[in-house]
């Protein structure tokens, strides 16, 4: 048996490229070989940095890359038994002979649909840059261009098995698409992140707010350092360190959230730190007391997990797949609200800690795999033995 991964690209080294990276695992663990369909080959060196040396193992385990961008030399026809695109919210990958038994599409949330009816501008610059060869001629215009782009993505969902990481994502699919979908919660190295962060340097965490994000405007990081300005002003906390990958196309965005800082005066409060090691990320857990996330409505939320798996209070808008597992007197609806739950957060005894960190162990890589695995055997074309 053959399957084909599709995935935009695992260098983004975000949660969704985890998750394509845990399908390879939970296929390979039950002798199914795969290809890799994508827009840019995999960089080795920035996988080890962000995941570890084992994913290692598992990329080279990739019979063979298909790269859309020379799609001339690639046969995109070619048979596969089954085909799993994990980036089901932004890559419209459709394919005549998909159906519910042969393909399966990961669907972290319907972004692609509302990125292609307001015509988002970087979202159409990747249409034209690469999906588009795989759908229609170069020379149709814009306008067929999105109608094509909407066609597939919708033909896409209707024909394949269709998973979510929540029950709010589940819900948005359901209302844009009338499709239901399975909830597959993402795979979390939650062990990891308990045996290393939980309680090692328990007695030594400091009053930090940890905030873990991509650098992209659509992050709302501008929200946590709002906060940080009151959290100041009221003399709350030893500081903010906000944490995460900056590609060179985003240094715009990041060059704002500075001068934010400075206009908010709050140099002395917040600082960045900007694509650390993964042992960097875990040491700065070790020493942070919570974890805040500054975007109301995110689909699920795989560094909350990590962060609660590592012993930080997490604080969250009350809006997302991240209420379906944080408590309720951790999210709020507005910023003053946000400043109540940091104090109750930093006031949290070890005790709480821990209990926070075991109400995740659900999220497990295992517990996904074997979940993902059960998926695959229930397909009456890909029955495995498992």
């Amino acid at each position: 048996m053959l399957a084909n991964i599709v995935h935009i690209s695992l260098n983004t080294c975000g949660g969704s490229e985890r998750l394509a990276i845990t399908v390879m695992q939970a296929l390979s663990k039950i002798g199914i070989q795969f290809d890799l369909t994508t827009f840019e080959k995999p960089n080795m060196f920035k996988l080890d940095t962000a995941y570890g040396k084992a994913v290692a193992s598992v990329i080279q385990g990739i019979r063979k890359v298909n790269v859309l961008r020379s799609l001339e030399k690639v046969d995109i026809k070619k048979h596969y038994d089954l085909t799993i695109n994990t980036h089901g919210d932004m890559l419209p990958y459709f394919a005549s002979d998909f159906s519910k038994n042969n393909s399966i599409t990961y669907c972290h949330f319907p972004l692609a649909k509302y990125l292609i009816n307001s015509k988002d501008p970087e979202y159409t610059r990747f249409l034209n840059n690469a999906i588009l060869a795989t759908m229609v001629n170069t020379d149709c215009s814009s306008r067929k261009y999105f109608q094509s782009a909407q066609t597939a993505y919708i033909h896409m969902l209707r024909n394949s098995t269709v998973l979510s990481n929540s029950e709010f994502s589940c819900k948005a699919i359901r209302k844009a698409f009338g499709i239901d979908s399975i909830l597959l919660s993402p795979p979390v190295d939650v062990d990891f992140f308990r045996n290393t962060a939980l309680l090692s340097l328990s007695s030594k965490r400091k009053d930090v707010i940890l905030v873990v994000s991509r650098f992209h405007p659509s992050k709302k990081i501008e929200n946590a350092i709002r906060l940080a300005k009151l959290l100041k002003q009221y003399e709350i906390g030893s500081g903010m360190k906000i944490v995460g990958n900056l590609p060179p196309s985003r240094y715009g965005y990041y060059s704002y959230l500075k001068q934010m800082v400075q206009d908010y005066n709050l140099t002395d409060y917040v600082t960045f730190e900007i694509n650390v090691s993964f042992s960097k990320l875990i040491a700065l857990m070790q020493e942070s007391k919570i974890y805040f996330h500054p975007l109301p409505g995110e689909p699920f939320g795989i560094s909350t997990v990590e962060a609660m798996s590592a012993g930080l209070i997490p604080v969250v808008p009350n809006i997302g797949g991240h209420t379906e597992f944080v408590p309720p007197k951790y999210q709020f609806r507005t910023f003053g609200e946000g400043v109540e739950a940091i104090v109750s957060a930093l006031n949290a005894p070890n005790s709480e800690r821990i209990l926070i960190s075991d109400s995740v162990r659900k999220y497990s890589i295992q517990s996904f795999i074997q979940r993902f695995q059960h998926i695959v055997n229930s397909l009456p074309t890909t029955k495995i033995k498992i």
